[in-house]
C-alpha cells in the first residue's frame, strides 16, 4: 500500500514538472511572439517616419529647385549676340545615365531670390548636380551651387551647399516648344529656354526606394536670341 502510494506521488511530481515545464515553454513561444511582433511594428513605424521625413524634406528641395528654374532668365532680343554675351545667361543642362542610373545636373540664370540678403534680386548662376557620397557607394549628395558674380560660361569658382543625401538619382527631361522631349538642352546652341523642364529625383528611403517628380514652366521661353551675323548657332 504504501508502495502504491510513494509510485502514485512520484507519477504525480512528473505529472507536475512535465506541465511546468510545458507551461514555460508555451510562455516563452509567446513571449518571443510578443517580443517578435513589437520589434516588427517598430522597425515599420520607424521606416515610415524616416520615408516621411526623407519625402517631407525632398519636397522642400523640389519647390526650390522649381523656383529656381522657374525664374530662368535671358534677356530680350532686341539685338543680336556675340557667342561671349549669350554665354553670360548660360543654359547648360547635361545628361548623365548609364545601366546604374541618371544623375543628371543643370546650369542656369536665374532671377530667383536665393534667400541672403546681400544678394536679394540680383541675376545670378545656379545649378544643381550630384556628388557621391564617400561613405556609401552609389548614393549621392544633392548639392546646388550658385555664384552671382560677373562671369561668361558655367561658374568655375562657385558657392556649394548640401542640400539632401542618399539621393539615387535625379532626371531631367527638357520639353521644347513643340513638346518634344530631349536629354540635354544648350542655350549657346538652340538660342531659346525650354518650355518646361521635368525633374525626378531618387531617393532611399526605408525599405524601397521612392521617387518625387516637379515640373517647371519657363515664362521667358518664347524669347529667341539671335546671334551676331557670320556666328554659328
Amino acid at each position: 500500500m504504501r508502495r502504491s502510494l510513494f509510485h502514485i506521488s512520484q507519477s504525480r511530481r512528473g505529472f507536475t514538472l512535465i506541465e511546468l515545464l510545458l507551461a514555460i515553454t508555451i510562455a516563452a513561444i509567446a513571449l518571443t511572439i510578443v517580443n517578435a511582433t513589437f520589434f516588427q511594428s517598430h522597425r515599420t513605424i520607424e521606416s515610415v517616419r524616416e520615408q516621411r521625413e526623407t519625402y517631407q524634406m525632398v519636397r522642400i528641395v523640389m519647390d526650390r529647385i522649381i523656383k529656381d528654374i522657374s525664374c530662368c532668365y535671358v534677356p530680350s532680343a532686341d539685338r543680336d549676340m556675340s557667342d561671349d554675351e549669350i554665354s553670360m545667361y548660360r543654359f547648360v543642362g547635361e545628361n548623365d545615365s548609364d545601366n546604374e542610373g541618371d544623375r543628371d545636373s543643370i546650369y542656369f540664370t536665374t532671377t530667383a531670390d536665393l534667400g541672403l540678403p546681400s544678394l536679394s534680386g540680383g541675376i545670378c548662376e545656379a545649378g544643381y548636380y550630384l556628388k557621391e557620397m564617400e561613405e556609401d557607394e552609389g548614393r549621392y549628395y544633392l548639392i546646388r551651387r550658385d555664384d552671382c558674380t560677373f562671369h561668361t560660361g558655367v561658374s568655375e569658382t562657385p558657392r556649394e551647399m548640401e542640400l539632401a543625401e542618399d539621393v539615387l538619382g535625379m532626371n531631367i527631361v527638357y520639353i521644347d516648344k513643340d513638346n518634344q522631349e530631349v536629354d540635354e538642352w544648350d542655350l549657346q546652341d538652340k538660342l531659346v529656354l525650354p518650355k518646361r523642364i521635368r525633374i525626378t529625383i531618387t531617393l532611399a528611403g526605408g525599405e524601397e526606394p521612392f521617387e518625387v517628380t516637379g515640373t517647371a514652366f519657363l515664362p521667358l521661353s518664347s524669347i529667341q536670341l539671335k546671334k551676331v551675323q557670320g556666328e554659328q548657332p
